[in-house]
């Protein structure tokens, strides 16, 4: 029977500290065109299941580029999922030999499915998605300055702020609009999105853009994804309330603006809405569970892909 192997790579800027399991060798290359070359034939030879590496800031992405160009499977995972795991297995210090033993139990523990990076146009897309998001953060900042502003002088300087930033917004928009419709595939799924009624291009493209797994895994996993999943409280005899936690909170976010749109306009929402108001959940509690409900329409429609018909039953 042959065994699986698990390698975890911790990436520094001149060195690469790479660790394999299941014989349990460490080794170390340097983080240069002739180190990548010597690491992808030793990792040829191993036949990894997984290899895993932490995204650090877009370290990672030439080393995984390198490693993903010869067959190898990377995975690239969250930081503070393997931060808490090397907690829950007791290794609370922290060096680059340590880090890439722990990379390496978490392969092997949770066996992180690995992923084709991105194409150069998902990576502008989802560059757009994001800047776009800074710029209305931005805007919003200045718009509460404008409120406070006292002298006309400085109104007149956060003004010209709020105009510029508009420009950019414009600019941005037309730009990630541009990329869309140049995508058949992108095309398809934004035009199947916004028949669903208070879904938008914006939140379109963000899901297109942060949320690639939307109509490919089940309800629970993707409300898990975005993190509007309930998680429970509960210990012995007390009950606590259930609470949402971890996720994307820029799909999140998106999600939220729908959803206030939603529960007025969109004919599944708005009674879903009206029942838990009228049952006395606050507010907040009302608006998560309207953002899963409006997830998991989404998620039905892009599996079946199908337009919105709440009356069929993709609610």
């Amino acid at each position: 029977m042959i065994e699986e192997v698990f390698v975890g790579i911790d990436i520094a800027q001149d060195q690469l500290d790479v660790h394999v399991l299941p014989e349990d060798t460490h080794v170390r290359f340097t983080n240069d065109a002739q180190g990548v070359a010597a690491l992808t034939t030793r990792l040829q030879g191993e036949h990894p299941t997984v290899i895993v590496m932490e995204a650090s800031g877009g370290y990672e992405i030439a080393l995984a580029a390198a490693l993903g160009a010869v067959g190898l499977p990377v995975a690239i995972v969250n930081p503070r999922q393997v931060r808490d795991f090397a907690r829950g297995i007791g290794k609370l210090a922290k060096t680059d030999a340590i880090d890439a033993y722990v990379l390496a139990r978490f392969a092997q523990t949770n066996r992180p499915v690995a992923k084709a990076l991105p194409t150069e146009d998902e990576k502008q897309l989802k560059e757009l998605v994001t800047r776009r998001q800074q710029l209305v953060d931005l805007r919003t900042a200045e718009k509460n300055r404008l409120h406070r502003a006292r002298t006309e002088r400085v109104r007149d300087s956060i003004r010209a702020i709020i105009t510029a930033l508009d420009d950019q917004l414009k600019d941005i928009d037309r730009d990630t609009k541009h990329l869309i419709r140049k995508s058949p595939l992108w095309r398809e799924k934004e035009d199947l999105l916004m028949t669903c009624k208070s879904v938008g291009p914006v939140t379109a493209n963000a899901l297109i853009a942060k949320l690639p797994e939307l109509g490919k895994v089940n309800h629970h996993k993707i409300t898990c994804l975005v993190g509007l999943a309930p998680l429970n409280k509960d210990s012995g005899k007390l009950r606590g309330k259930r609470i949402i936690s971890g996720g994307r909170a820029d799909v999140r976010t998106a999600l939220y603006m729908a959803a206030l749109s939603a529960i007025k306009h969109n004919p599944a929402i708005r009674p879903f809405y009206d029942r838990l108001i009228k049952a006395g959940k606050p507010f907040k509690v009302a608006m998560v569970a309207c953002m899963r409900k409006l997830l998991i329409i989404l998620n039905s429609m892009m599996k079946a892909k199908k337009a919105f018909q709440p009356i069929l039953g993709l609610t």
